[in-house]
């Protein structure tokens, strides 16, 4: 007889628990996409609610050693796919000098950058003494990891397309495009 208690018991604490972690609060890695766009770690429909509620989003990547993350600034969401940019940052250069690494800074450069749910990615760098774009432009596909700050509270709240409710003109436009 106890054991049935036990057992019952730990079936109804175990079914009440979410097998979500994002519902905990705090910055969760949600997805990761390989450079051909392909899922490696979570859901891009989770991502995808998560920016369309308004939380904000993280993106990572990396190469050559080196890793970075930065802050999404800009998000746009076209045909499911996710879009990234991060806000202009001083350039810097990455160096390994004997038994040293330091990174230093591009004192008359900027860059930025976007990357997609899809693998894509391209970025710039303009010299702002001389209003150039001095490299970049390329297309490029990277991985890419994709994190989101979750508040400290679920919501229910339906994350519909944002596209669908404010375009009055969506039904002639469908009709027009999608022949």
């Amino acid at each position: 007889m106890i054991n049935r208690i036990f057992y019952l018991a730990l079936f109804l604490i175990c079914s009440c628990q979410t097998s979500k972690v994002y519902n905990q609060g705090g910055w969760h890695k949600v997805f990761q996409n390989d450079a051909s766009g392909e899922a490696i770690y979570g859901e891009k429909s989770e991502l995808i609610r998560a920016v369309r509620l308004g939380y904000p989003i993280r993106l990572g990547w990396g190469g050559n050693r080196v890793e970075h993350i930065a802050d999404a600034d800009f998000l746009t969401i076209f045909e499911e796919e996710v879009f990234a940019q991060i806000k202009v940052i001083v350039g810097q250069e990455p160096r390994i000098d004997n038994d040293s690494v330091k990174i230093r800074f591009r004192m008359k450069k900027h860059w930025t950058k976007i990357s997609g749910t899809n693998g894509y990615a391209t970025g710039f760098m303009a010299d702002y003494f001389k209003d150039s774009i001095v490299g970049g432009g390329i297309d490029r596909y990277n991985s890419t990891s994709w994190y989101v700050l979750y508040p400290n509270y679920e919501t229910n709240e339906d994350a519909l397309p944002l596209w669908r409710s404010e375009s009055h003109l969506w039904e002639e436009w469908n009709k027009n495009n999608l022949k």
